[in-house]
């Protein structure tokens, strides 16, 4: 990618390399004064590098598709390697998924998969080596490694490792899940865990026992109780699978979360230098009585009535009602399994919502921006949301947040059908007004146009994945995304089909939207390609002050992701005028050591320098709060 900025992000203006197109016109050459102030950033960020800003450990790891990131049409499949960096603050240590499906460990050498690791490894770096469940698979000729060989291929990618002054950590595969008859728990892995426990007292190598501790769970569990880990779906419950599928291997996301904590367990409790940097929650909250209240979709008795000693409600609303008015502590409302139609407000501080799932504990809504309000006017993109935050320090965990508005059935329509509702904005998650530390971890997000509403104060999402197509992720607020899945879905004959983001970022503030070792994927296979934007520069009521940051690093990009990148937008302003407003440098949309099929590059599609890119960290944009403080 060819246009860059070394910019402190406290500057509007951007230094682009003399002679480049942005938007497909001429760039002016920056000014003498200008000039001086750009000097003077670079060597602010240079300098503050040079005293601060230590190179964070990087953990690899080196495994099958159990462990491996998935791609949208295998979703809801997830490898337990996707959440293992939420374990780590990023500034710290930096994981990189090498891991891939249907991998032994013969063809991750021989495909030269192991040797890219090798070649990148720098002192000080750890890898986490599991294979074992494709090895073992004779019936796979093309994947099989007969267990001396296995046992060899081991030992080989320990002295690798440590050829290189890095830490190699062996793990035991996870096990699939097997009960007979009499619903006893039985293994199929037969002498390969046995091999990687022999080479790891044999060589002195750390060893996380993936496999005893993965058995325990699908023991404590049960036959029934271990299903949800797995993906094991009903007909029609996934587009993927409209079929259904029956699959013992592989786990759902809450499975592969799971998976991920046994992981970060054992790491722990190999007191390894890196087991000082894990980041560990406390307790979960879901195998917790210390609720405020219990949400149960099927509770028939009378609201706010102690069942084991807990207030239980029907409803989410009558739960919220029961928080008091000046909260100062956090108020846990446990939501259990189910679909709550409903319309809600949280305005009142250090409210918590924790789902028992994040498939199975829905909040949805249908109204759209064109809906009639109490007072019969419609109730806008603004009145849209099925929750909305106007309160300080919310949470939200392993839940679903939708807009049921039928976007694709309206679009369907014909214009002049008197019931095609012609504004179609419809929010599922609204922050304004007092909003500020706002958390999301494990929760989706679901809507088409303006799903997310991110308006007020500073956010921070994990392991999340938003849904939509047009301007999904919006507003002026200050929101990291990390580790999270951002699906672009269809909206058929429209080009472009899409886009991501639509930042109204106040010119005075240098922070925006943040995305960090997320994901940018399809939520199907024949979403065209190139017909998504990464971005557009929303003016709420043509405010010139409004220049939106969007900023983009480490993230893996699917081929909807085109050359073009951004994409101007219009506004009326107060006299109904149409004005129209291009992607220029003020926007502040930047990419930084973006990767995969759709990372092309691009004039317009700038990206970031090292030095430039240090300053986006989840820190910085969150402005000094630690989410992870007080999460339970």
């Amino acid at each position: 990618m060819t246009s860059t900025s070394t910019l402190h992000p406290d500057f509007s203006e951007l230094e682009v390399r003399k002679g480049e197109k942005y938007n497909n016109g001429s760039l002016p050459k920056p000014k003498p004064k200008l000039m001086r102030y750009l000097i003077v950033a670079v060597l602010f960020v240079v300098l503050a590098g040079i005293a601060g800003n230590e190179k964070p450990v990087t953990l690899y790891l080196a495994g099958d598709s159990t462990m491996a990131e998935k791609l949208a049409e295998r979703r809801p499949e997830t490898g337990w390697g996707e959440y293992l960096q939420s374990f780590f603050d990023i500034d710290a240590v930096r994981v990189e998924n090498h891991a891939r499906n249907g991998r032994s460990t013969r063809t991750f050498l021989e495909e030269g998969r192991w040797q890219a690791i090798v070649d990148a490894l720098t002192p000080g770096d750890y890898v986490l080596i599991q294979f074992g469940h494709n090895d073992q698979s004779e019936a796979k000729v093309d994947r099989y490694t007969p267990p001396d060989q296995f046992r060899a291929n081991l030992v080989r990618f320990v002295d690798d490792v440590r050829a290189k002054q890095a830490t190699p950590v062996l793990l035991t595969p996870v096990v699939r899940r097997r009960f007979d008859a009499d619903g006893v728990f039985y293994d199929v892995h037969g002498a390969y865990p046995d091999l990687v426990r022999s080479v790891a007292v044999e060589y002195e190598v750390p060893l996380v026992d993936m496999h005893r501790r993965s058995e325990d769970v699908l023991r404590h569990a049960g036959n029934e109780g271990s299903k949800p880990l797995f993906m094991i779906l009903a007909p029609g419950v996934s587009p993927n699978y409209p079929d259904g599928l029956d699959d013992n291997t592989h786990f759902s996301p809450r499975g592969a979360e799971i998976m991920a904590g046994l992981a970060a367990e054992g790491l722990h409790e190999l007191g390894m230098p890196l087991s000082s940097l894990l980041r560990l929650p406390a307790a979960d909250p879901r195998q917790t009585t210390s609720y405020q209240a219990v949400v149960d979709a099927a509770y028939a008795g009378a609201p706010g009535a102690l069942v084991d000693g807990t207030p239980t409600f029907a409803t989410i609303g009558n739960a919220l009602a029961t928080v008091p008015e000046a909260n100062a502590e956090p108020f846990i409302i446990f939501i259990r399994d189910g679909r709550y139609y409903e319309k809600l407000s949280v305005d009142r501080p250090h409210v918590r919502f924790i789902g028992e799932s994040q498939e199975g504990t829905v909040l949805t809504y249908d109204a759209s921006a064109e809906t009639p309000g109490p007072d019969g006017e419609p109730l806008g993109t603004r009145g849209s949301f099925t929750l909305r935050i106007t309160a300080p320090d919310f949470h939200a965990e392993n839940l679903t947040i939708e807009n049921g508005f039928d976007y694709p059935a309206n679009h369907a329509k014909p214009d002049d059908d008197p019931t095609k509702i012609q504004s179609p904005q419809a929010v599922a998650v609204m922050t304004t007004g007092g909003s500020d530390r706002a958390v999301f971890r494990n929760c989706t997000l679901s809507g088409y146009q303006d799903t997310l509403f991110v308006n007020a104060g500073r956010h921070y999402f994990h392991n999340c994945r938003t849904l939509g197509h047009v301007d999904f992720i919006f507003g002026e607020g200050q929101a990291v995304f990390e580790a999270s899945e951002i699906v672009s879905r269809d909206r058929t004959d429209k080009d472009p089909t899409g886009y991501i983001t639509a930042p109204s970022t106040q010119i005075s503030h240098p922070y925006g939207l943040l995305f960090i070792d997320s994901r940018f994927v399809k939520e199907t296979p024949d979403l065209p390609v190139g017909s998504v934007r990464l971005g557009r520069p929303w003016h709420p009521g043509t405010d010139p002050r409004a220049e939106g940051s969007a900023v983009f690093i480490r993230c893996y990009m699917d081929d909807h992701l085109g050359p073009e990148g951004y994409a101007p937008i219009s506004g009326r302003n107060e006299a109904g005028e149409r004005i129209w407003f291009e992607v220029g440098p003020a926007s502040r949309f930047f990419e930084y050591q973006s990767y995969g099929p759709g990372a092309l590059e691009s004039p317009e599609r700038p990206t970031l320098s090292d030095e430039a890119a240090a300053w986006f960290t989840p820190r910085q944009v969150l402005n000094g709060w630690n989410p992870d403080v007080g999460s339970p």
